[in-house]
């Protein structure tokens, strides 16, 4: 049944449509039809494919899990900057309170940390009756933190 399997031919064999070079014949080597040693072959190979998709299933999963963190913390600096604008609006439309006789650009800043590690920075500048708010907000303020995220808003009126 095997006998035109493997065909001879300048020390070549042709096996599955692949050529591939005969380094030394196992019949040299004392081992005659011996198979002793297969399984053991057999297991590491289905033991190292199923390592290699473990660990990339692991990879793609705490891919995710980090960018779901990095959801959370976008939140948290889109909040801030929202509160940082609100208050500036609400001073400087019903208070009047901000840049009072003052024209230019950044004639109000104002900095402040707030209760959930969050902290937002606003510009006002205001220039021929045109008032520029520029608010920024950051998660995880203070002195080096491991990874920071920031979202601002811009109003003009």
């Amino acid at each position: 049944m095997f006998k035109n399997f493997k065909q001879k031919n300048c020390g070549v064999f042709r096996e599955f449509g692949f050529w591939v070079l005969e380094l030394f014949r196992v019949s040299d080597l004392g081992f005659r039809n011996s198979s002793k040693g297969v399984s053991l072959l057999l297991v590491v190979v289905i033991l190292s494919a199923l390592m290699s998709t473990s660990i990339g299933i692991f990879n793609v999963v705490f891919g995710q899990i980090k960018i779901s963190g990095e959801i959370s913390d976008s939140f948290y600096a889109f909040y801030a900057a929202d509160q940082g604008l609100e208050r500036t609006l609400y001073r400087d439309r019903m208070l009047e309170a901000v840049c009072q006789g003052i024209q230019g650009s950044n004639c109000f800043i104002e900095e402040k940390t707030i209760a959930s590690r969050a902290c937002f920075i606003v510009f006002v500048s205001k220039s021929e009756g045109n008032t520029n708010i520029i608010s920024s907000g950051q998660y995880r303020c203070g002195d080096n933190p491991p990874r920071i995220v920031k979202r601002g808003f811009q109003v003009g009126y």
